[in-house]
C-alpha cells in the first residue's frame, strides 16, 4: 500500500539534477520540486504565495528571480485544537506566521502549456485549524486516479491565516478594514494560480475551488465575494459538506466581549490603538491569547462579505458556476451537543449556540418540527436505539444540528444555484465498518472526504482493503476529476433544480439517486430563518 509516511519520507533529502523544474518566464524563477516514483508525479512543494503582515491583508508576493527549491512543506499557520496538537507533537508540521504557501501537484510529463484543470482545494478544521501538510488530504490520490480514468488534472492546496489571526472582530478590527484575512489570503492564493499556473502545466481558465466543511463554507464566501462579482478566478466550485449561506456569520455583539478579552490578558487595552498593540506583539505572548475559548469565524463586514450569505444566496448575488455540492446523512452527530434530557434543555443549547442565534420563539417552533421520536432522529435508520449516556434527546438534538448547520443549507444552495447554472447534489451514506460496534455510529462530518481524496493510508475512515470501499473511493474520486475536466460528474449524476430536487447518495453497496425531499417542514423553516 502506497502510505502517506512514505510519501512524506519521498520529500526529504537534497535536490538532484533530475528533480522536476516549473519556470516562470516573467520573473525568471525556477521552481525545483520532487519526483514521487510511486505515484508517478511531481510535487512542488511550500511556495509562498504572499508574506503576511500581521492583522493585515496578505498581498501576492513576486516570486524570487532563480533557482527555488521547493521540496518540504512550508510553515502551517498558528491554529488551536486536538488536530494541531497531534501533527505538531508528531513533527508532520510545524507552526509559524510566515504561513502563506501554497503546493502544486502534477502528473509526471506535464509541461508548461499543456493546458491541464486545476483543482484547488482548501481545507476544513472550523477555520480554528488545519493545514496543506495533513496527510489526510494528500492530493496525490486523487491526482493519480484523475490520469487513471483519462481526465488528467493538477491539485493545488494552500494555507490560510486561522483562528484569531486569520479572523479576529471587533469594533475596532471593522474600522480598520483588516477583516476576514483568512478569506483574503484564499483569495490571494487563488490570484497566485492564475498567474502562475501555466508555467507547471496548468490552465488557469479551467480552475475548480474545493473544499470541505470550513473549505466549503470558503467556496461558499467566494462565490459571493463583493457582491458577487465574477473576478474570473474559477470556473466552478465544490462543496463538501457546507455553504456560506448556513451559520455562523455573528457581529460584534458576539465577537467584541472576546476581542476585549484578548486585549486584557496582554495588556493592549489601555493602549490608544489597541489592534496596532497587538500588532506589535511578541507571537509567544499573543498565540495564547487569542486561544478566547471560543471560535473565530468569517462575517459580514460589508466589503468582502457585503451582506448576509443567506440574503445574497436567495437574490443571486453570488458567481454562476457548475456546483457540486452536498453533506453527509449524519452530520448533526458531530455538531449536537450531548446531555440533553429535556425540551427544556433543548431550548437552552438551542438558544446559547453560537453556531445558530435563534431566539426562544424560533428554537420553540424548530422543536416542534423536530419531536423526540428517537426513530426520526440522527443517527437515521438506526430505529428506536437510544443512547442514554448521550443523552436522552441526543438524536433529535442530532437532526436539528446537522440540518442547522449542513443539511439545509446545502438544499437552500443547491436550489438556487440551479437557477443559474448546473449544480449536482449529493448525500454521503457510507458507514464506517462494524459502527455498530464502536463508539461512532452514523455517518458524520468528514467521513465522506478519504472516499474523495481516495487516501487509503489515512486511519479516520478506514478504506483498508476492503473491496467495496475501495471502489467506491475510486468511484468518488472519478466522479469529482470528472467535474473539475468537464463541469459536469457524469455516471448518471442528475442536475438538482426547483422542479426536480435529486441527490446522488452514494454508498458503499449500491449508489443511487433519491429525491431531496425529505424533512421537509423542518428544513423550510431553518431556511427560512436563514433570511
Amino acid at each position: 500500500m502506497k502510505s502517506s509516511v512514505v510519501f512524506l519520507l519521498s520529500l526529504a533529502g537534497f535536490a538532484t539534477a533530475n528533480d522536476p523544474t516549473a519556470r516562470l518566464p516573467a520573473s525568471d524563477t525556477t521552481y525545483v520540486g520532487r519526483y514521487l516514483p510511486q505515484f508517478d508525479q511531481d510535487a512542488f512543494l511550500g511556495i509562498t504565495y504572499a508574506s503576511p503582515k500581521r492583522f493585515n491583508p496578505a498581498t501576492l508576493l513576486a516570486p524570487p528571480k532563480g533557482k527555488v527549491t521547493a521540496q518540504e512543506y512550508g510553515f502551517s499557520c498558528p491554529a488551536y485544537g486536538s488536530d494541531t496538537t497531534t501533527m505538531v507533537a508528531s513533527g508532520t508540521i510545524k507552526l509559524g506566521e510566515d504561513c502563506l504557501n501554497l503546493n502544486v501537484i502534477r502528473p509526471s510529463g506535464v509541461a508548461a502549456g499543456d493546458g491541464l484543470p486545476v483543482a484547488v482545494w482548501i481545507y476544513g478544521g472550523g477555520w480554528q485549524q488545519g493545514s496543506s501538510a495533513d496527510t489526510r488530504y494528500n492530493l496525490s490520490y486523487i491526482v493519480e486516479h484523475s490520469v487513471k480514468i483519462g481526465k488528467p488534472m493538477i491539485g493545488v492546496s494552500m494555507n490560510y491565516r486561522l483562528a484569531g489571526f486569520g479572523f479576529l472582530f471587533s469594533q475596532e478590527v471593522m474600522n480598520s478594514g483588516n477583516t476576514n484575512l483568512g478569506l483574503r489570503d484564499q483569495r490571494t492564493a487563488l490570484y497566485w494560480v492564475q498567474k502562475n499556473i501555466r508555467a507547471f502545466g496548468g490552465d488557469p481558465r479551467k480552475v475548480t475551488i474545493w473544499g470541505e466543511s470550513a473549505g466549503a463554507s470558503s467556496v461558499g464566501n467566494h462565490l459571493l465575494a463583493y457582491g458577487g462579482r465574477d473576478d474570473k478566478l474559477f470556473r466552478a466550485a465544490i462543496l463538501q459538506s457546507g455553504t456560506a449561506a448556513g451559520p455562523p456569520h455573528n457581529d460584534t455583539r458576539w465577537y467584541q466581549p472576546l476581542y476585549d478579552q484578548v486585549t486584557a490578558v496582554t495588556g493592549c487595552d489601555s493602549a490608544l490603538d489597541t489592534l496596532d498593540c497587538l500588532r506589535n506583539l511578541p507571537y509567544e505572548t499573543l498565540y495564547p491569547a487569542l486561544d478566547v475559548g471560543s471560535e473565530w469565524f468569517p462575517t459580514v463586514d460589508g466589503d468582502m462579505i457585503r451582506s448576509w450569505p443567506s440574503t445574497a444566496t436567495r437574490e443571486g448575488r453570488f458567481v454562476k458556476v457548475p456546483l457540486l455540492v452536498g453533506s453527509n446523512t449524519d452530520e448533526g452527530i458531530s455538531f449536537g451537543v450531548t446531555g440533553v434530557n429535556t425540551d427544556a434543555e433543548a431550548l437552552a443549547q438551542l438558544i446559547a449556540s453560537a453556531r445558530y442565534v435563534l431566539t426562544t420563539a424560533q428554537a420553540q417552533k424548530l422543536l416542534s418540527l423536530y419531536p423526540n421520536v428517537p426513530a426520526l432522529g440522527s443517527p437515521y435508520g438506526t430505529g428506536n436505539r437510544t443512547w442514554p449516556n448521550l443523552g436522552l434527546q441526543w438524536k433529535r438534538y442530532a437532526s436539528m444540528a446537522g440540518d442547522l448547520t449542513m443539511v439545509a443549507p446545502r438544499r437552500l444552495l443547491a436550489s438556487e444555484a440551479s437557477k443559474y447554472s448546473s449544480a449536482y447534489s449529493y448525500r454521503f451514506d457510507a458507514p464506517l465498518p462494524n459502527n455498530t460496534a464502536t463508539s461512532r455510529v452514523g455517518v458524520g462530518h468528514f467521513q465522506d472526504v478519504p472516499y474523495v481524496m481516495a487516501n487509503p493510508a489515512q486511519t479516520y475512515t478506514p478504506l483498508g482493503n476492503d473491496t467495496r470501499r475501495l471502489a467506491l473511493a475510486h468511484k468518488m474520486a472519478g466522479m469529482w476529476a470528472t467535474f473539475v475536466s468537464d463541469g459536469n460528474p457524469g455516471d448518471g449524476w442528475p442536475m438538482y433544480s426547483r422542479e426536480e430536487p435529486r441527490n446522488f447518495v452514494f454508498r458503499s453497496d449500491q449508489s443511487y439517486v433519491e429525491e431531496d425531499d425529505y424533512r421537509i417542514d423542518g428544513m423550510e423553516f431553518i431556511n427560512s430563518l436563514l433570511r
